[in-house]
């Protein structure tokens, strides 16, 4: 199972996943998610294409896509499309979610 590598699960986004992703499409949506920061590094040299997202994902290309216009029209990701094919996802306002759902912990 751990052949292709493992993505790691940040503990405060797995406290609070439960009151993030609720709906019929938690399960794609997470994985949406998971696959972009996966692939999300410092000094990338080019972006990742909606296919490869979308296979990290286990989706196809309009699950992807569709997950993509969920999380943007919830305000937790934005999205800018590259002219070589690539795609560029802002997550910041996941992280803001994260945040408010999990402020005052210790």
């Amino acid at each position: 199972m751990l052949d292709e590598g493992f993505v790691p699960f940040p503990k405060r986004l797995l406290r609070c996943m439960h009151r993030l992703f609720t709906d019929g499409n938690a399960a794609k949506d997470l994985a949406v998610v998971l696959a972009i920061v996966d692939y999300a590094r410092p000094n990338l040299t080019r972006k990742p294409s909606i296919e490869y997202l979308s296979f990290l994902a286990g989706l196809t290309i309009e699950e992807f896509e569709a997950g993509l216009v969920r999380l943007e029209q919830r305000g937790l990701i934005r999205v800018a499309r590259e002219m070589d094919g690539g795609v560029d996802v802002s997550y910041a306002g996941l992280l803001v979610q994260i945040d408010q759902l999990t402020q005052g912990e210790a």
